[in-house]
């Protein structure tokens, strides 16, 4: 099928209020339950600090108002007509572009890297914002364009590869390497060839290898390889998350030490607690049960996504709910895959469970344009 541009002749953006009963109600009361879990969680992983100054400084509060602003985020997409979005991509991805060429200049540095724009008492990581700026601007270039011709193939990869050059420079390899996913995810959605697939894959080979040799990558990434493969050649540096991690899970058992009530978590032995190791805290805490039951929560989110696809009304629709999906599913494989030490260590949070504002943002706005496909979905054919 060639593809065309559906997004085409669409006026100004049409607010479809009345037509949310149409929702995916089981997929947002999911996302609900998602946040809250997370919000529980952070509870529980911020005990330790003993109370905060201010409210504004409790993160549980902060997470919660974050996740009000995020379902507002989330409404508003949904009864904005998406075809209008769609056709705005080129101006869209100019402006994400230029947020993130503006944290080089104008951004906060924490930890190492620059990703921040810091405004008063919350701060913007336009990365995450990036991830579903990219699903709009490929779900509209590849409804436009015939990804079974190479040249609109590689046209598609380079918007993807300016996005994750800007990122990885931050330095967000992780993040980089997701919108990669997300490009992959969506590429071969929308129809990708066999043979272009194969010249890709054989193309990676001497791109890795001159990333590699050309000093692309920092040795910090690789000694995170080395301490994935063998976490005791530095025990009490490079290699301790790894260690922490293995042992708060290794605690959890199956049904979990109880809530509060976890050693490495509450013993301050597990770093970055309430962000990119919060599933170390749910395994230690709520044990293998509780660990399984909230992935079985973030796997119906992904199929309920996923399920949009297939009565999305016209391709474009479809392509959105398949870069939402890849977005969550890669998301939530690289985080736990790093807790359950299969992947190195990684910035990747856990999708809703983890603290993020501007993540929390993102996700709620994916899940917003999901829903904006599904209430224009074809008739009589969603269950």
């Amino acid at each position: 099928m060639t593809a065309r541009s559906t997004a085409a002749g669409w006026g100004a953006p049409k607010l479809a209020w009345h037509r949310l009963h149409a929702a995916d109600w089981p997929l947002l009361g999911a996302v609900l339950v998602a946040v809250a879990a997370g919000a529980a969680m952070l509870y529980s992983a911020t005990l330790r600090g003993g109370p905060a100054s201010s409210a504004w400084d409790d993160l549980v509060v902060k997470q919660l108002l974050f996740a009000v602003a995020g379902l507002g985020v989330l409404a508003l997409l949904a009864v904005t007509e998406y075809h209008v979005l769609l056709t705005m991509w080129p101006w869209l991805y100019g402006v994400t572009v230029a947020l993130l060429l503006g944290v080089f200049l104008f951004g906060t540095v924490f930890g190492g890297s620059q990703r921040w724009y810091s405004l008063g008492i919350v701060a913007l990581q336009p990365s995450e914002l990036s991830k579903v700026a990219l699903i709009l601007c490929l779900a509209a270039y590849f409804d436009r364009y015939d990804v079974r011709r190479l040249r609109h193939v590689i046209g598609s990869l380079a918007l993807a590869g300016v996005l994750a050059t800007l990122v990885y420079l931050q330095p967000n390899l992780s993040t980089a390497v997701l919108i990669g996913a997300i490009w992959l995810g969506m590429v071969v959605a929308a129809g990708l060839r066999l043979l272009h697939l194969s010249l890709l894959a054989l193309a990676v080979t001497p791109v890795a290898t001159f990333t590699l040799y050309a000093g692309f990558v920092k040795p910090y990434q690789l000694d995170r390889v080395r301490a994935l493969l063998d976490p005791s050649f530095d025990p009490l540096f490079k290699g301790y998350q790894n260690i922490q991690t293995l042992l708060a899970v290794g605690n959890g058992g199956l049904l979990g030490t109880g809530y509060a009530s976890g050693l490495q978590s509450q013993g301050g032995w597990l770093p970055l607690l309430f962000t990119d190791n919060i599933y170390a805290l749910i395994a230690e805490e709520l044990g293998f049960v509780g660990g399984v039951a909230l992935l079985l929560l973030l796997a119906f989110i992904v199929l309920r996504v996923l399920r949009s696809a297939s009565v999305a009304q016209d391709r474009a629709g479809a392509l959105i709910a398949v870069g939402v999906a890849t977005y969550l599913l890669t998301q939530t494989f690289v985080n736990v895959g790093v807790v359950l030490q299969l992947l190195p260590v990684t910035g990747l949070s856990l999708p809703f469970l983890s603290y993020g504002g501007s993540s929390l943002l993102a996700l709620m706005a994916s899940i917003g344009l999901v829903q904006s496909v599904l209430v224009r979905r074809r008739p009589l054919t969603f269950r």
